[in-house]
Parts: C-alpha cells; structure tokens; sequence
C-alpha cells in the first residue's frame, strides 16, 4: 500500500516560488513585446507588384502614410490586419509585465515581511 505524503512547504518557500514564476511571466512578456514591436516596425509579408513577395515596409516608414499600404496587393487587407494583432499583442504583453512585476513585488514583501497568519486575531491568519 502506498501513501502519499504532504510536503511540509514553508510560506516564504510558497512566496519565492510565486516570484520565480512571476519573473518567468516577465520574460515571457517581455518576448512578446519585442517580437510584437519588430513586427510593427518591419511590416507584413506580401505580394508586391504582382511577383514579388516580400517586405515592403522594411524600414517602418508605412505607419504614418497610409497610402503606401497599396503597395500590398496580397493578401487583401494584410497591412491593416498585421498592425491589429500585433498592437493587441504589444498591448497584451505589456499589461502582462505590469501584472507580473506587481507579483514578484508583493511575493518580495510577503518573503520579507511574511504573511500575516496569526496577526489578525486568529491562528489561522481570518
């Protein structure tokens, strides 16, 4: 017969672990923000003057003259298209660094400061 056992995890050992991971989803999200950021700048990849696929917009210059967005014959809409999911995705990547900094800064004060378990009255911390 087996039995499995609790492991005995201390509360700063819970907060250095939710700091670890808060920090992992900053780098994740700072990835994304990159890649995202690239992406706007180099423009999407598309058919240009009927032969040619390519990236027309290499150097960024498209994002304030809206005209040169015919330069894309194919796909219909690619320029428009391309700056929608890699604005939601900049602006996604961003709100998920804000989120996991404010994490790894409240798992910092809960692993210093400790938590509040047994300060409120009670012994369980309620």
């Amino acid at each position: 017969m087996y039995y499995f056992y609790e492991a005995k995890i201390k509360p700063s050992q819970e907060m250095l672990s939710s700091i670890l991971f808060a920090a992992v989803g900053v780098l994740g999200a700072g990835y994304s923000v990159v890649v995202s950021g690239v992406a706007i700048n180099k423009g999407p990849f598309c058919l240009v003057n009927g032969t040619e696929w390519s990236y027309p917009f290499s150097d960024g210059d498209y994002l304030s003259n809206r005209t040169l967005w015919s330069e894309c014959t194919e796909p219909v809409n690619v320029v428009s298209w391309h700056l929608s999911l890699f604005s939601v995705l900049l602006v996604m990547g961003l709100i998920q660094i804000v989120l996991c900094a404010v994490q790894v800064v409240n798992g910092l004060l809960g692993a210093l400061c400790g938590d509040c378990c047994g300060c409120c009255g009670g012994s369980d911390g309620a």
